[in-house]
């Protein structure tokens, strides 16, 4: 029987008796149902906040169950793994700080990217500022700006602003320096992947020549021919390349003269020339930047190759999960080196094509229209 029945009963068993004519007893129906109705409420009520205490109690065991869990999965994916700075240096091999540098560390990049990128005349005009006091220049009584003039004619007649140019007698560079001579000079063999040091060395042979001899035509005369030559012949040797070479450089510095009024002024390359000029900065800057993003290249492989191996030998869910997150992080800083790598490529393709379109104009053939 329910609880609500059985306290239906214990009312009914209690009801007051009233008292009528003759003595019979009486029950009060309508007060019984009232007061058994009540209690049944209150039965049922009694039985719902006992289940409602019951179920509250057993979600707290889950939660405490739940949040047991919680934690200890937690304590397993949180915290640090001691080994996060040394993926960083790697164990004494190329730290990624090297590797991937936020700013492009290439050495060749100045070259290639950017507003301030530097230009062979702007080689020429830091090299002409070198030596622009230089002791020979003062006596000669030639001003850097008239130096800067005349180098940067000579650049123009030994190599057209060509960075890799190369002569039959294994003259190399913009200054067309012969490797016995970079050898005296210092530069060998240096001076051939850097147009920087070609400059370098021209400028100082010219001025040892200079100091030599007392004015820039024999200066030049020397540069070409060899000083035993102009000691000889006590003068300009009688050699028609060294006197047509001396001419040309004479007429190139008086256009640059016409041109450049400070030590500093840029633009002063014909557009022939510039193109010329751009194409070889660009294409000599580009070769070296693969080789040297080939290097960078090779040793982040090797980074992620140990950082691989590592996983294997992790300890715990937090040390694998880190090193999972570490080797997918270490692929796109490779995959942002070969991104750089591409735009290098890109600017070398459009240089190369500025040069071809500059080789069709040169020639009327391609310029002609036909009716």
């Amino acid at each position: 029987m329910r609880p609500a029945e059985l306290a239906l009963l214990a009312v009914l068993s209690c009801a007051p008796l009233a008292g009528h004519a003759q003595g019979v007893p009486t029950i009060d129906g309508k007060a019984l149902v009232l007061q058994g109705s009540q209690v049944s409420e209150e039965a049922a009520l009694r039985t719902k906040l006992e289940a409602e205490s019951l179920k509250r109690d057993r979600l707290g065991e889950l939660s405490d169950e739940q949040v047991a869990a919680l934690e200890q999965t937690l304590a397993m994916l949180t915290g640090s793994s001691a080994f996060i700075g040394d993926l960083e240096g790697l164990g004494g091999g190329l730290a990624a700080s090297e590797a991937y540098a936020i700013d492009d560390n290439n050495p060749y990049a100045g070259r290639l990217f950017g507003d301030a990128r530097q230009t062979i005349e702007e080689m020429i005009i830091e090299t002409a500022k070198r030596y622009g006091n230089h002791p020979a220049l003062v006596r000669a009584g030639i001003n850097p700006v008239e130096f800067r003039c005349w180098f940067q004619g000579l650049v123009k007649q030994e190599s057209g602003f060509s960075i890799g140019a190369r002569s039959p007698a294994a003259a190399f560079g913009l200054t067309q320096i012969i490797p016995d001579t970079a050898k005296y000079l210092g530069v060998y063999p240096a001076y051939y992947d850097d147009p920087q040091l070609q400059l370098d060395a021209g400028a100082r042979y010219l001025l040892e020549q200079l100091s030599a001899f007392g004015s820039m035509p024999l200066a030049l005369a020397a540069y070409n021919a060899g000083p035993g030559a102009v000691q000889k012949y006590g003068g300009i040797p009688p050699y028609q390349e060294t006197q047509d070479y001396v001419v040309r450089i004479t007429a190139n510095y008086n256009a640059y003269a016409a041109k450049i009024d400070g030590v500093d002024t840029v633009g002063s390359l014909d557009p022939a020339d510039m193109v010329i000029a751009e194409a070889s900065n660009v294409a000599d800057a580009g070769l070296h930047y693969g080789m040297d993003s080939a290097a960078t290249l090779a040793d982040a492989m090797g980074r992620l190759k140990a950082i691989i191996e590592k996983i294997p030998n992790t300890t715990t869910t937090k040390e694998a999960l880190d090193l999972n997150t570490y080797a997918r992080a270490e692929v796109v800083r490779i995959a942002a080196v070969v991104e750089r790598l591409k735009a290098a490529r890109a600017k070398v393709d459009a240089a190369r094509n500025a040069l071809l379109l500059q080789a069709y104009a040169a020639d009327a053939q391609f310029l002609k229209v036909k009716e």
